[in-house]
């Protein structure tokens, strides 16, 4: 029975079966109608779409409500409006953002679905007390109830964007591995593997049903190993409480995590 396996053996073996393990943390206020209307404005080339990875997170200096920052990745590769939001999911995309993209939009990008699967509760109760009750309910609740919901959620988003901008070319990102295990305490990382196991099965499951669905995929995982929490050179902010930057890429992470793995798809 799956339920007498330990926890951190169901999650490897059901990333393994999930086949590509291919990056976390991303963030839900929403950015102001007339702001989103002027950014819009512009003669829309690329236009980027999302969480709090789209909006640059934990990059910078932050602009606005939906905590943009001049880090993030839509940025450093000229976007002509970014419409991610911290804490957006799949359906704040749908209902907030996708209403303002332009339909002649060539290129979009969008970097969602870690909220859809509940990631600031494993975040929070894990980081809080990895040992805890709350961390094990959260990571198992994240990975066996909400990650299956995922993809239909998925598919609804990129239909959305496709009737919105039908001649676009959608790509959606990854997110990446928060840990490099060598780094950590011993004590730390059997649960750090098993985040990073659930991140990478988060990742799976948002590539092979974008590409499955006519949509691109933009891994980050590669451009950051060797740089997650525990690394000599960490691109990923490490857990503060009441930070939101926390387990977000900082400004090195965006530029040279991000920036090289999505810019073959927008220019």
């Amino acid at each position: 029975m799956v339920a007498a396996q330990p926890f951190s053996v169901r999650i490897i073996r059901t990333v393994l079966a999930a086949l590509a393990a291919v990056g976390l943390v991303a963030g839900a206020a929403a950015l102001p109608a007339p702001a989103l209307a002027a950014q819009a404005a512009a003669p829309p080339s690329y236009v980027a779409l999302g969480d709090s990875i789209a909006a640059g997170t934990g990059g910078g200096t932050y602009l606005n409500a939906c905590l943009q920052t001049p880090g993030s990745y839509p940025a450093l590769l000229g976007a002509n409006a970014n419409l991610g939001c911290y804490a957006a999911t799949t359906g704040d995309v749908i209902s907030q953002q996708v209403p303002f993209l332009p339909s002649t939009t060539q290129r979009v990008t969008v970097s969602v679905g870690a909220n859809d699967v509940g990631d600031r509760a494993v975040a929070t109760a894990c980081a809080t007390d990895p040992a805890s009750t709350a961390c094990s309910q959260a990571l198992q609740n994240s990975v066996f109830v909400l990650l299956p919901q995922l993809p239909a959620k998925l598919r609804a988003m990129i239909a959305a964007v496709r009737a919105k901008a039908p001649g676009a070319h959608i790509t959606l990102t990854g997110y990446p591995l928060l840990f490099t295990l060598s780094g950590l305490p011993v004590a730390e990382q059997p649960i750090a593997a098993q985040i990073n196991g659930a991140v990478a099965l988060l990742n799976s499951t948002i590539a092979f049903t974008s590409l499955s669905d006519g949509a691109s995929y933009a891994d980050v995982t590669l451009a950051f190993f060797g740089h997650g929490i525990g690394s000599p050179s960490p691109w990923i902010h490490p857990f503060v409480a009441g930070d939101p930057a926390s387990f977000h890429p900082t400004a090195e992470g965006y530029a040279r995590g991000y920036v090289p793995a999505v810019a073959p798809f927008v220019r």
